[in-house]
C-alpha cells in the first residue's frame, strides 16, 4: 500500500495551533524523550522513540515528525535502518508491519505482520545489500525486494531447516552472516537457494560457537559479533581475523548498539557511547552532556552514529536526540509531554491535564511516580517530584479537577498518596489522614499517609466531593470554608473499593462501587443514601426486559443532567436522576442504536466501556477496552463515528480516557500507548454572537476541507447565500459551530465570490451576520 507523506514539517520551538486544525483531522501528542535508535539518511537523522519516529534535517535545522496523522502505517517502532543503494528508510513495527520511507511516499508491506506464525515473529535488525533489504526475525530471515517492493523470499536457516531466532546480520560483500541464538551462520550471498538450509553454514571456531550472538558489524573489513552472555554485562567482543576469530575490545561490556559508519566504530554502551578507531585505539568517551548549561552526569543511550561531517547523533532513552558536535551538545525532540503514560484525563477552558498514574485490574497499585502533566498554549508544563518536591512520594496519580471558579485552582488524587492543591504552578497543601478527613487503607500504620482517592467533583455551592476507597468513611467533602468532613456511607465497609463520583444538578452524590458493584447515591443534604444495582429496563411491546449492568467502568452527565454509565456490557443513562428518590425500584434506560432493521440493539452492548465524554452539541464520545473510539448521537440511537487502529491514526483500540477542549471541539484520547487527538465539530455555544469568525478565510482554490463558522449560541440556524440573496446552504450549529463543505445545495462546488454568512438563535432574539471569500 502507498502513501503520501504530508511535510508537515515542525520546528523545535513552533507547533500546530488549535485553530490551524481543520475538523476531522488527527494530531499526535506523544512523546519522543524515548529514543531508541538512530539512523543517519545523508543530511536526514532519523530517530525512533518509544512514541514514534521523528527525522531531523541539518541543512536548516526543522524536525519533521512521521506518524499515523501524516503518512506512517502503525504504531509502536521496534527498529530501523537506512539503505543507501535505494534511498529508503526502513521502519520495522513491534508487531512485524514494515513501512518503506522515500522522500514523499510510504510503502506499507504487512506481509509478515499478517502471517501466521507460532512463536516469535519479531523484527530484531535490519541489513541493505544492493536492492535488497534482509531483515532478522524471530523466525529466520525475510528478504525484501526494494524494487518491487514485496517480500521476495523467507529463509529458514535453523537444523534441518528449521525456524531460529536471528537477531541481526551483516554482510562482507561475499558471505551473508547472522547472528542467531545458537550462534552465527553464513551463506554465499551469490548462492542461487539461500531458501535451502544446507546452504547455510555454522561458524564452529569462534568461542561460545553454539550460543547467543545478538550483534553483528562489517568494520574496517572484518566482522566484528557480539557475543550475548548469560548474563546483562558479560557479553564479550570477537573479530573475524582471516580465518580465525580472536577478542576484541575485551573492555567492552553492556552494549546496546553497535554502527560501523566509515572508519569510525560507534558503540552505545549503559551509560555511555564509545567510538574506536580501525585499530581499536578508543576516540572518545561520551558519558555526560552540557545542554544550556546543564549537566547531564548519567545519560542513556540506547543508539549512536557518527555522520560525515564528524557529528555524534545518539538516541537516549530519556532525552530523545542529542547531538553532539565538537564540544557542544543540544537536544533535539518535537515538543510533546514527557511521557506516554494516559491513565485520565481532564480539560478546562484551554488547558488538558493528563494524569499518569494507574491501577491494576484489581484495582491494585501500579507504583508509578508521581507526575501530572498540562497542556495549554501549545506547550506543556509537568508536575512530578523534580518541578515540586511536595510530592515525592505521591504515587499514582489518578485524577484531576480543578475548582468551577478558577481553571487555574487544581486539585489532583493519587490512589495511595491522598490529595495535592495547586494554585496556578504554584503547590498548595497536600491532604492525607493528618491534615484532612481522609483516611487511610492501612489503619495499622497509622502514619503511613495511604489514602486512596478514587474520584472528584464539585457540587452547585464549590463543595469538593472526594471518595476514599478502602475505609470507613470512604466520601469526604472539602468545603468552601476549608473544612473537612468525612461520611459513612450505609452498607459500605472498608472492604469495598470506591471509585469516581458525579455530582448531579440537585448535589446528589453518585459513586461508582467498581468490580462488580454497582452505585451508591447519597442525597444533596445527607438524609438518606442508598445502594443501587444498576438494572437497565426496556419494553419492547410485549414483555419487559430487566439487563443487569453492575460492572461499571465510567460515569458521566450530560448537558440535559442526564447520568451516562458505561459497564462491561454497554451503556446504561439515568434520564432524570433526580427522581431515584421518588421510586422504590430505580431503573436506567439502555439506548437503543437504530440500524433500520426493526430490531432492538442495545448500545455498545457487546463492549466494556471505559470512558465517556459529552461534547458541545451534546453528541457522547464512548471509549473501550477493545474496540476503539464511538461518538453516538446526543439520544444515543445513531453511531456517527467509529474509529479504530485499522481506519484511523488511533494509538490503540484500548481507550483509557477521553476529554474534549470545550472551546475547539479537540477530542483528546488516552490510550496504553500514549496521546492522540480528534478534532470534532462540536464546541461549547455562545451566550451572545460576540466573536462570530469562519475559517479558513479566505477559502483559497486548493482548500477542499469543511468551511466552519464559530463563536455560535447553541442550535443556531445557519444560512449562506451569494452576494445577490440566493441561498447556497443551510444547516444547524453543533454546539457553538457549523460547518460548510463549500458546496451548493445541487452538490457543486461554489464560484468565487463573496458569500454572507446569516444566523439566529432558536427563538430568533438573536442574529448575527458574517461573510466567507471564496476564491476557485
Amino acid at each position: 500500500m502507498k502513501r503520501t507523506l504530508l511535510l508537515a514539517v515542525l520546528t523545535a520551538f513552533v507547533t500546530l495551533s488549535f485553530a490551524q486544525a481543520g475538523i476531522g483531522e488527527w494530531n499526535d501528542y506523544q512523546s519522543y524523550s524515548n529514543g531508541k535508535k538512530i539512523a543517519i539518511a545523508n543530511d536526514h537523522i532519523y530517530c525512533a522513540t518509544s512514541g514514534g519516529l521523528f527525522t531531523y534535517e541539518k541543512s536548516d535545522n526543522s524536525i519533521l515528525k512521521l506518524t499515523g496523522a501524516n503518512g506512517l502505517s502503525d504504531v509502536g517502532i521496534q527498529t530501523i535502518a537506512y539503505g543507501e543503494e535505494s534511498n529508503v528508510v526502513l521502519v520495522a513495527y513491534e508487531n512485524s508491519n514494515i513501512d518503506l520511507i522515500y522522500d514523499k511516499e510510504i510503502f506499507n508491506i504487512s506481509a509478515i505482520k499478517r502471517k501466521q506464525i507460532p512463536g516469535d515473529k519479531k523484527i530484531y535488525n535490519i541489513l541493505f545489500v544492493d536492492q535488497t533489504a534482509y531483515l532478522s526475525c524471530g523466525f529466520g530471515i525475510v528478504a525484501i525486494n526494494l524494487e518491487k517492493k514485496e517480500v521476495k523470499d523467507t529463509y529458514y536457516i535453523g537444523n534441518n531447516g528449521s525456524s531460529i531466532v536471528v537477531y541481526d546480520m551483516t554482510s562482507d560483500g561475499q558471505n551473508l552472516f547472522a547472528a542467531t541464538e545458537e550462534g552465527i551462520y553464513k551463506a554465499p550471498i551469490d548462492s542461487p537457494n539461500l531458501q535451502d538450509f544446507s546452504n547455510w553454514e555454522h561458524v564452529e571456531n569462534i568461542p561460545h560457537a553454539n550460543e547467543a550472538y545478538s550483534m553483528l558489524e562489517l568494520f574496517n573489513g572484518d566482522i566484528v559479533a557480539a557475543y550475548s552472555g548469560d548474563d546483562f554485562g558479560t557479553e564479550e567482543l570477537y573479530r573475524q581475523d582471516g580465518a580465525n576469530w580472536i577478542s576484541y575490545l575485551p573492555v567492552v561490556t553492556y552494549i546496546d548498539d553497535m554502527q560501523a559508519v566509515g572508519s569510525t566504530l560507534v558503540l552505545a554502551r549503559t551509560g555511555q557511547v564509545d567510538l574506536y578507531n580501525q585499530n581499536g585505539e578508543r576516540l572518545e568517551k561520551i558519558a555526560s552532556y552540557s545542554l544550556l548549561d546543564n549537566p547531564i552526569s548519567t545519560i542513556h543511550a540506547k543508539s549512536a552514529a557518527i555522520d560525515a561531517d564528524g557529528i555524534v547523533w545518539i538516541a537516549d532513552s530519556q532525552l530523545g536526540m542529542i547531538k553532539k558536535q565538537g564540544n557542544n551538545y543540544e537536544q533535539i525532540m518535537p515538543k510533546g509531554p514527557v511521557d506516554n503514560m494516559v491513565f485520565s484525563l481532564y480539560t478546562v477552558e484551554d488547558n488538558l491535564w493528563v494524569s499518569t498514574g494507574g491501577r491494576n485490574a484489581a484495582w491494585g497499585n501500579l507504583w508509578n511516580p508521581a507526575q501530572i502533566q498540562r497542556f495549554s498554549n501549545d506547550d506543556w508544563t509537568t508536575f512530578n517530584p523534580t518541578t515540586h518536591a511536595e510530592i515525592s512520594g505521591f504515587p499514582d496519580m489518578v485524577c484531576v479537577i480543578s475548582h468551577p471558579n478558577d481553571p487555574a485552582h487544581i486539585y489532583a488524587g493519587s490512589w495511595g498518596g491522598g490529595l495535592i492543591e495547586f494554585q496556578g504552578d504554584e503547590f498548595v497543601e497536600r491532604y492525607a489522614l493528618q491534615n484532612s478527613s481522609l483516611q487511610t487503607a492501612l489503619p495499622d500504620q497509622p502514619d503511613e499517609p495511604y489514602v486512596r482517592v478514587g474520584g472528584m467533583d464539585f457540587d452547585s455551592q464549590g463543595n469538593l466531593w472526594v471518595t476514599n476507597s478502602g475505609v470507613g468513611k470512604p466520601l469526604s467533602v472539602l468545603k468552601t470554608d476549608g473544612s473537612w468532613e468525612a461520611f459513612s456511607l450505609t452498607g459500605i465497609s472498608s472492604s469495598y473499593t470506591i471509585g469516581q463520583i458525579a455530582v448531579t444538578e440537585n448535589d446528589d452524590q453518585w459513586i461508582v462501587l467498581p468490580r462488580g458493584n454497582n452505585l451508591y447515591v447519597r442525597k444533596a443534604d445527607g438524609s438518606g443514601g442508598k445502594r443501587l444495582p444498576l438494572i437497565a429496563y426496556f419494553y419492547n411491546g410485549e414483555r419487559e426486559n430487566f439487563t443487569p449492568l453492575n460492572d461499571i467502568y465510567s460515569i458521566a452527565l450530560d448537558k440535559d443532567g442526564a447520568l451516562w454509565l458505561g459497564t462491561t456490557k454497554g451503556v446504561a443513562v439515568f434520564y432524570n436522576p433526580e427522581e431515584i428518590w421518588e421510586h422504590e425500584n430505580f431503573y436506567a434506560a439502555q439506548p437503543g442504536l437504530d440500524l433500520n432493521d426493526g430490531i432492538y440493539h442495545p448500545l455498545l452492548e457487546t463492549e466494556t466501556v471505559t470512558s465517556i465524554a459529552v461534547d458541545g452539541g451534546n453528541r457522547k464520545w464512548f471509549g473501550t477496552k477493545n474496540s476503539g473510539l464511538f461518538l453516538i448521537s446526543e439520544d444515543g440511537e445513531h453511531e456517527l463515528e467509529h474509529f479504530t487502529e485499522s481506519n484511523s491514526p488511533l494509538l490503540s483500540n484500548e481507550i483509557t480516557s477521553i476529554a474534549i477542549n470545550p472551546k475547539n471541539g479537540e477530542v483528546f484520547i488516552g490510550t496504553p500507548k500514549g496521546l492522540v487527538s480528534y478534532m470534532g465539530e462540536a464546541t461549547e455555544g455562545s451566550n451572545e454572537y460576540a466573536d462570530v469568525y469562519a475559517y479558513p478565510n479566505p477559502v483559497r482554490e486548493d482548500y477542499y476541507g469543511d468551511i466552519v463558522i464559530a463563536g455560535l449560541i447553541e442550535n443556531t440556524e445557519v444560512k449562506i447565500t451569494d452576494i445577490s440573496g440566493n441561498l447556497v446552504y443551510e444547516t444547524n450549529s453543533v454546539g457553538g459551530q457549523a460547518t460548510w463543505n463549500g458546496k451548493n445545495t445541487f452538490g457543486h462546488r461554489v464560484s468565487t465570490g463573496v458569500y454572507m454568512v446569516f444566523g439566529n438563535d432558536r427563538l430568533g432574539e438573536k442574529t448575527f451576520v458574517t461573510k466567507i471569500l471564496f476564491i476557485h
